[in-house]
């Protein structure tokens, strides 16, 4: 059940979260280097090229922007000895280097160089902790799901509360930690990110949603899909999932309303789907609405027009007393069969219906395709006498009766059928 609700954890980015680092606490990168001191602001301002530098830096970066990158890194290589007496001037060449190998997608090769990057601690605040996310990304698309969320709490550690993106931030600490099965800590930085932005987007909801399930919160899910039915209410599987939600609670006529709610929307495109809420309707007492749900079904070709599934109406209209309709559900219902066992339906319902005629032919047909059960063949020949009868056709009332006396469950019935045509005969000659 609740792996059927998880919805893609893989949110690359866009987590939320609300782990507290605490005051003092040193954090350390996955090479072992100082980044930071949580609750101490790192105050490094940057630095400056020299003249030299950035006149070959400048040419390098028309190089990259051509896309010229196997040209460009060799350059980049050459310049380390070059700048290796300045933190500052080697920080930058070793992130032009990953990004370089970055554009390249290679990853695994950009990895050490942005760590050696933010080891140097000389960059300005909006790159070292830009750095250290691409660290973390880097570390996510590789399974690596802690090392990437050790980053993400140096990034916390330091950043400023109204950093611009740290809603986004929040929330890729919530799909890291899903990915750990840390369902708990995944809601509560989702909840965070959702409760410091302007604008939550649908897939927070969507992250926030697949976590209740998985930690069986279903009235939570329920309410997390009710803001996304707002945010998207033509989304079918968002009405789906809140009717099987209010199944696992129980909640019946909830779950039937909810689907009922989707129909109506013509969200509905699925055998199943129509077949569920049918089922629903017959549940709470709502016969004529769940024939009208499949009768409308198969009218669109969605819903098989089979025997069983115009049985199925046929015993729903039949219980709302919709009599004619009920009859003429059963006739498709008798078509589609092998068997004589819907006709022996329709011959009841014909019989109520006093439709002698009709009745007899109906069970004519049953008795003629067979494969009824012993219950099924008595009762057929009893009704069949029965329409001979009211139909004035005595001889034939005689042989049926006589036929279903063969069958222990109809005996006695025949017999005193018999008794009452033996009677009607002796009634209509001493006229």
């Amino acid at each position: 059940m609740k792996r059927l609700f998880c919805l893609a954890l893989l949110v690359l980015m866009g987590p939320i979260g609300a782990l507290q680092a605490q005051s003092g606490q040193r954090l350390l990168d996955t090479q072992g280097s100082n980044t930071g001191v949580c609750g101490i602001e790192r105050r490094t301002a940057g630095g400056a090229l020299s003249a030299s530098t950035y006149g070959r830096m400048e040419d390098i970066y028309e190089l990259i922007a051509e896309e010229r990158y196997d040209e460009a890194y060799p350059e980049l290589e050459a310049m380390l000895d070059r700048v290796s007496r300045s933190d500052y001037e080697l920080a930058v060449v070793l992130q032009t280097m990953a990004n370089v190998r970055m554009a390249q997608e290679r990853e695994e090769d950009a990895l050490p160089l942005y760590e050696r990057a933010i080891q140097l601690d000389t960059m300005g605040n909006a790159q070292h902790f830009d750095m250290i996310l691409v660290v973390a990304n880097i570390h996510y698309s590789q399974d690596r799901f802690q090392a990437a969320l050790d980053q993400l709490d140096v990034w916390f550690c330091n950043v400023p509360a109204d950093q611009g993106n740290i809603n986004d931030v929040w929330v890729m600490k919530a799909s890291l930690h899903a990915q750990l099965d840390q369902f708990r800590e995944s809601v509560t930085a989702v909840d965070r990110a959702i409760l410091l932005a302007d604008e939550p987007k649908e897939q927070w909801y969507q992250l926030k949603f697949a976590m209740h399930v998985e930690l069986e919160e279903y009235q939570n899910a329920i309410e997390a899909l009710e803001i996304l039915i707002e945010m998207s209410p033509d989304k079918k599987n968002y009405w789906l999932q809140m009717s099987a939600l209010y199944m696992e609670l129980e909640d019946e006529a909830a779950s039937k309303a909810t689907l009922a709610l989707a129909y109506r929307r013509d969200l509905l495109d699925r055998s199943s789907e129509f077949m569920q809420l049918a089922s629903l309707l017959q549940m709470q007492d709502s016969p004529r609405q769940a024939a009208e749900v499949m009768e409308d079904g198969i009218e669109r070709g969605i819903v098989e027009s089979s025997r069983r599934n115009w049985e199925m109406v046929g015993g729903a209209w039949y219980e709302s007393r919709e009599l004619d309709k009920a009859l003429v559900a059963y006739e498709n219902a008798g078509a589609l069969s092998e068997d004589g066992r819907i006709d022996v339906q329709r011959g009841f319902l014909l019989v109520d219906l006093e439709r002698w005629a009709a009745a007899r032919d109906a069970l004519d047909r049953a008795l003629s395709l067979g494969g009824l059960s012993e219950s099924e063949q008595g009762n057929a020949y009893l009704l069949l006498g029965m329409a001979h009868m009211s139909l004035d056709d005595y001889e034939s009332a005689q042989s049926a009766f006589n036929q279903a006396t063969n069958y222990s469950r109809v005996r006695q019935a025949a017999r005193e059928w018999m008794t009452h045509l033996r009677d009607e005969r002796g009634r209509r000659s001493g006229r």
